[in-house]
């Protein structure tokens, strides 16, 4: 008996974008940059701490930037924006050249190196005439509001100052509540002096020249963060230690020596940019720690910003991270571990592990088996096993896992679906098929004697499998495939959704991908008989009830299947300003809903990594003549 969804269901669905903003974005692990005009204004840059369960963010008054180049030429004020163009060096450093013909050309770049607690802001120009240029050229600001951020943005009351610390040659902002919360220091190290306004928040350090032909004049911009006003006066002083050119150096090697190569130059930049996205937005060194922290994103801009995902992290960010960087895989994946598998499979959590949003989902569960998986498979390093947060974690995971156990049916249960909403039946196929994966692995390391555990997971692995092929595979229009969920009673659902799509049961493991029936299962999913995919339509993906809209993870989950197509999406696909996000219009292939969804990111990245080649399944995919079928 097939069942439809429906939308009767207590739904946390995300608002559609409006307005989509052209910027652009960086930072590194201290700091985040996720709002940067065409005009070089940089709106707002937050830290994250630990200690207060989120993000800090310093900010500039509505549609005015926290911190801006100045030019005048004369006596006209350059508007930026008008001629500003932007690109990103290495995928990943944003700098922007405009020029006023035969009169002078002004570049601008921002380098977070990794590593340091700031970054610098460079603009440098040229008399491209023939006649002496007199110009002003510097920085103004505007620091309006210091904000806290877990997926909403509030204003934290208490203090802010606004000080010139004569030591340093920096200008310091301090936000404290009681004692001091968070820093930013700026600092040409030129001398000359900052005008302040206290009262208003503003502030303004510029120089007036005049440039002989042929002569070019620049000013660099130090900007350091840290717990208070004294650590980041004195991080900048660091910066200007190590000084513009040896940062650059430092950041374009770290870059280089982490790029993926790809065949296509369009996709690899596409790969690259986001996967630096990835690593520096679902990553963050808490400044009051320097732990590593996994988060969903450091942008505001994600509805649902600045916690923790086990899905999100484990499945997304961090095999992106594994590529990387092997050192800092691991060390995230302890800490998940470590601070994150005692509420394992609930929905969300706060970054130190306690529940922010209640709600079990068994593929949250899993997500902690695939990704140690992951990383044994990738790496040399079985040390890991080892480790305290490992050891006492996997047998914790393992226990959650088993108490799920339904033993009418043979499956497992879960409360809510990987979109984070209700399930219309208690066993999701995928679900259960990540968790066959999870035991076979589990089973492989008691095989191994690398784990320990009183259950046999190699005979619960084979007890599971008959079960989802006894209760899961149901017939659909073009013949057996595997339902979305069921009651272990005969009653199922035919659907499928982009944040766990049945198109990856070959990938995780679970079924080989010449398998009639998971053959079958993509080609209803990529038909019209599947009401959420958008057949035909100029960005072709599928939406899921949760949000409609086509979703970039199906392209990926399309590349690690059968890749109909999904390479053109993505290479035609703006997303968010280039930037993965979580839906696009399926007309332009613009952000619809979820920008800035950095962990989700990495998947992306992960995926044009490893892409399968187009195989037998395109045909099917592209059929235009479909069996009518229950649209569930």
């Amino acid at each position: 008996m097939i069942e439809k969804l429906t939308t009767k269901a207590i739904l946390t669905k995300p608002e559609k974008i409006k307005n989509n903003e052209r910027l652009v974005l960086t930072g590194n692990e201290y700091v985040s940059l996720p709002h940067i005009d065409l005009s070089g204004g940089i709106h707002s840059l937050n830290v994250l701490r630990l200690d207060q369960l989120g993000l800090l963010e310093f900010s500039g008054p509505d549609q005015v930037p926290l911190v801006a180049p100045v030019l005048k030429i004369g006596e006209d004020d350059i508007r930026l924006e008008e001629l500003a163009k932007w690109e990103y060096r290495f995928d990943w450093l944003p700098r922007f050249t405009a020029v006023a013909e035969d009169s002078w050309s002004l570049t601008g770049e921002i380098v977070a190196p990794p590593g340091f607690k700031g970054f610098y802001y460079r603009i440098a120009i040229e008399n491209k005439g023939s006649s002496p240029l007199p110009l002003q050229l510097g920085w103004k600001g505007s620091w309006d509001s210091f904000n806290y951020v877990v997926f909403n943005r509030r204003p934290v009351e208490g203090n802010r100052s606004i000080i010139y610390n004569r030591w340093t040659d920096s200008l310091v902002l301090e936000a404290s509540s009681g004692p001091p919360l968070a820093a930013l220091a700026l600092s040409t190290g030129s001398g000359s002096a900052w005008e302040v306004d206290s009262g208003s928040g503003t502030f303004r350090l510029i120089d007036s020249i005049t440039l002989d032909p042929d002569q070019s004049y620049e000013s660099v911009l130090y900007l350091a963060v840290n717990l208070e006003a004294d650590g980041a006066a004195t991080s900048t002083v660091d910066l200007r230690r190590h000084g513009q050119p040896a940062l650059e150096k430092k950041s374009r090697a770290w870059l280089e020596s982490r790029r993926v190569a790809h065949e296509d130059s369009t996709l690899q930049s596409i790969l690259n940019r986001n996967l630096f996205f990835c690593y520096f937005y679902s990553l963050a060194r808490s400044l009051d720690s320097e732990i590593l922290v996994p988060v969903t994103s450091r942008s505001p801009r994600y509805y649902v910003s600045a916690a923790f995902w086990s899905r999100d992290a484990l499945l997304w960010s961090f095999p992106a991270v594994l590529l990387c960087d092997q050192e800092t895989a691991r060390e995230m994946l302890l800490n998940c571990y470590r601070r994150h598998a005692r509420n394992a499979g609930d929905h969300a959590h706060y970054i130190n592990g306690t529940i922010l949003y209640p709600g079990f989902e068994l593929d949250q569960l899993a997500a902690f088996f695939l990704a140690l998986k992951h990383y044994l498979d990738r790496s040399d390093d079985r040390s890991i096993l080892a480790e305290t947060p490992v050891k006492a974690g996997l047998n914790l995971l393992a226990e959650k896992a088993l108490a799920q156990f339904d033993p009418d049916s043979g499956l497992y249960g879960t409360f809510l679906d990987p979109s984070d909403d209700p399930v219309p039946y208690p066993f999701l196929t995928y679900n259960n098929a990540l968790l066959y994966c999870s035991f076979r692995f589990l089973a492989d390391l008691q095989k191994e004697e690398l784990w320990f555990n009183r259950s046999d997971f190699a005979i619960l692995a084979r007890e599971l499998q008959q079960a989802i092929y006894e209760h899961c595979i149901v017939k659909g229009p073009f013949g057996a495939m595997f339902a979305w969920s069921v009651d272990g009673k005969g009653r199922f659902t035919l659907y499928d959704n982009p944040p766990g799509s049945l198109q990856l049961l070959a990938h995780y493991g679970f079924c080989s991908e010449t398998d009639l029936v998971y053959i079958n299962t993509i080609h209803w999913a990529r038909s019209s008989n599947n009401r959420y995919f958008y057949y035909g339509q100029n960005f072709e993906e599928a939406g899921s009830l949760h949000a409609p809209s086509p979703w970039p993870l199906a392209a990926c989950n399309n590349l690690l299947a059968c890749n109909v197509g999904a390479e053109d999406f993505l290479r035609r696909a703006q997303m968010d300003n280039g930037f993965f996000c979580e839906t696009v219009d399926p007309l332009s292939g613009v952000v619809s809903t979820g920008a800035a969804f950095a962990s989700a990111a990495g998947f992306l990245a992960f995926a044009l990594a490893n892409a399968k080649p187009e195989k037998g399944c395109r045909d099917i995919a592209l059929e235009g003549d479909e069996p009518d079928g229950d649209k569930g």
